[in-house]
């Protein structure tokens, strides 16, 4: 027979991890996205992971290189734009430690790329293995060209080592031939596991989208999400993350107004999916891509996703809101 007091430590753990979430990272969805560009305009945005891949320990004096090909229309001009390095395991032998690296462009002679972010998680209590990862964001300098290719290295002079799980770029660019269309861009690194006494309640992480939306005139909705270690696993693990959208009980509206505007609007009820991410061995980073014009709101659209046994961390949310013209 389980004891009461069996049954509850998982949920007081949980509890206490979330409590002491303001100054210690944990499974829980603790660390959510920051709005970084939010923006109407005639344009589009360009994500592609380049050809990086997993890239094993990396030991002082040690380098990364990825390329990237920019594929932008004719005359684009960048709105937004980043090089963004997803980083795991950042050690100094058993002990986390923050990785020391720099990023160069177009080689090891080349110039040094200025970091605007750097976001971090860890479980956040003491245990096996207890490393930070996380995301470090860099700023592109303009005419960098249509080929970008840029190599991380460890600077470390302490014998710290890290691993790199990928790299990515993104452009967010204005083209007067584009349609009209919002553009959100959502960055961070929140590590989410359902274990150690965290229900997948609890390792979910929001992302909220403020602002209005000219719904009547929307022609199409693509959501995109980045999430390292998402959607590759080595046992079969069913319904293993989860994305929400717009999920009833979760805005900010008066609990009595969600039963009616259920009524009167069918997609009211927002939409769940499940399994959204996918990677592979060789490539680490998952993504997921959405369609989501069905289920938005007039105003404050906003996602969760949720851990299920998949075991990742959510660095990016880029949605789009393209319109119809106006007749």
């Amino acid at each position: 027979m389980t004891s009461r007091s069996e049954r509850t430590g998982p949920l007081v753990a949980a509890i206490l991890i979330v409590c002491a979430a303001p100054v210690a990272a944990s499974y829980a969805g603790d660390r959510p996205l920051q709005g970084v560009f939010s923006d109407t305009l005639s344009g589009s945005f360009y994500f592609t992971l380049g050809d990086g891949g997993y890239s094993g320990t990396l030991t002082p004096g040690s380098g990364y290189v990825a390329s990237f090909q920019k594929e932008l229309p004719p005359g684009a001009e960048a709105r937004f734009e980043r090089i963004y390095v997803y980083w795991t395991w950042s050690r100094i032998d058993q002990a986390a430690s923050y990785p020391t690296m720099e990023a160069r462009l177009g080689g090891p002679d080349g110039p040094l790329l200025e970091r605007a972010a750097r976001y971090a998680d860890s479980k956040g209590f003491a245990s096996k293995n207890d490393y930070f990862s996380g995301m470090d964001s860099y700023l592109l300098p303009g005419h960098s060209g249509d080929r970008v290719t840029v190599i991380v290295n460890n600077t470390a002079d302490d014998g710290s080592t890290f691993i790199v799980q990928g790299t990515s770029l993104l452009n967010v660019y204005e083209d007067g031939g584009a349609p009209e269309s919002s553009i959100w861009v959502a960055e961070g690194a929140d590590l989410l596991y359902r274990s150690y006494g965290i229900p997948k309640e609890l390792a979910t992480t929001r992302v909220e989208f403020p602002g209005r939306v000219d719904l009547p005139r929307v022609k199409s909705a693509r959501l995109l999400l980045v999430a390292p270690s998402a959607g590759f696993a080595r046992e079969e693990i069913p319904e293993m993350n989860q994305l929400l959208l717009n999920t009833p009980g979760s805005g900010s509206l008066p609990p009595l107004v969600e039963p009616v505007l259920r009524v009167l609007f069918p997609h009211y009820q927002g939409k769940t999916w499940t399994d959204v991410f996918t990677a592979d061995e060789s490539r680490q980073i998952g993504i997921a891509s959405r369609e989501i014009r069905p289920f938005l709101r007039y105003s404050d659209n906003f996602i969760e996703v949720r851990d299920n046994g998949d075991y990742f961390q959510l660095c990016n949310a880029v949605l789009r809101v393209e319109y119809r013209e106006e007749a």
